[in-house]
């Protein structure tokens, strides 16, 4: 049985929506990131991917891609209520985190380097976020890659995209008074806030590579 997301659920932006159905543009993105972390496929990791959207579950259902485990963590309530009735298949499941962001879940509570996600002790081969960082200030992202450091095993891997531009000004948005609409980093900054958290940076890859949905992407290793 085909997997349908509410379309009040796909909270893409419009102009990825427009490149074809979320599954295919979803299948596009885990091969890329599979690429990145040098594995054929996701069939023998265990994968964390924050801020999740409905995307990659659309993808692992409708176009049987194979993965060990996925687990999806994201601020909206109603989404996640929806894919945790929904989604039968015992490789995913879904947790709802009430963070504080300005532009997803302003009544939420501010995350710290100390904040416990629902998911107890579990660890993973990957955690991954896609236009997660895009909209984030610097406190926030920096608590983000300390909390999913500590559910990293040794030899994982995170990856993530970002808004990145050289410059000496370290931190800017885009809109200055929509806050986390775009917020734009400088490559040290960044640097300095995964390094800070316990990460090292093992490449960064610029936007739209082979045409994918994706802005600069960043790969890290557990330092």
């Amino acid at each position: 049985m085909t997997f349908v997301v509410p379309d009040q659920f796909n909270r893409n932006a419009k102009n990825v929506q427009a490149l074809g159905a979320a599954a295919d543009t979803g299948l596009s993105l885990i091969q890329y990131l599979c690429e990145r972390i040098g594995a054929a496929e996701l069939r023998d990791l265990d994968v964390l991917d924050f801020g999740c959207g409905t995307r990659f579950a659309d993808t692992i259902i409708n176009r049987d891609v194979a993965v060990k485990s996925y687990v999806g963590i994201d601020v909206f309530k109603p989404m996640i209520d929806f894919l945790s009735a929904s989604v039968s298949d015992p490789r995913l499941s879904f947790f709802h985190l009430n963070a504080w962001n300005p532009t997803y879940n302003n009544e939420g509570v501010p995350m710290t380097p100390a904040t416990e996600l629902p998911i107890g002790d579990r660890d993973f081969d990957v955690a991954c976020m896609f236009s997660v960082i895009t909209h984030q200030l610097p406190a926030d992202a920096h608590s983000i890659f300390s909390v999913l450091r500590a559910h990293v095993r040794p030899n994982g891997w995170l990856f993530f995209s970002a808004c990145l531009e050289d410059g000496d000004f370290g931190y800017r948005e885009r809109t200055p008074e929509r806050p986390t609409e775009l917020s734009i980093y400088t490559p040290t900054l960044m640097k300095s806030l995964l390094q800070r958290a316990g990460w090292r940076v093992v490449s960064v890859e610029p936007p739209n590579p082979k045409g994918l949905p994706i802005l600069d992407s960043i790969l890290c290793l557990p330092d």
